[in-house]
């Protein structure tokens, strides 16, 4: 019986330590998450995420044939500007 009570800490131990190391990649932004079904049916997409500090963190998405760049914080979400679809053309001044 002692046997069986090892080897259930022992597993309770090792999916702990998983469950412990899966967290912390989330929170430092090393690792994501992604169960969405038909990913690519989407209405809004993140096209890139960039994680500024643990709690802060600049997204570019696409939704509704618009682009735009968003940070988000703990208490805020913001928009910063809406970004050109493709690259603008060099103009005169950029062809030289």
């Amino acid at each position: 019986m002692a046997e069986l009570y090892r080897q259930f800490a022992g597993i309770v131990l090792v999916l702990g330590g998983l469950a412990a190391l899966l967290w912390f990649a989330r929170n430092r932004g090393f690792a994501r998450l992604n169960l969405a079904v038909g990913g690519q049916d989407r209405v809004v997409k993140v096209i890139e995420r960039v994680p500024l500090t643990p709690q802060h963190t600049l997204f570019v998405v696409s939704f509704a044939g618009r682009t735009v760049l968003l940070t988000s914080s703990p208490g805020s979400c913001q928009l910063i500007a809406e970004l050109p679809v493709s690259p603008p053309a060099p103009g005169p001044e950029q062809a030289r």
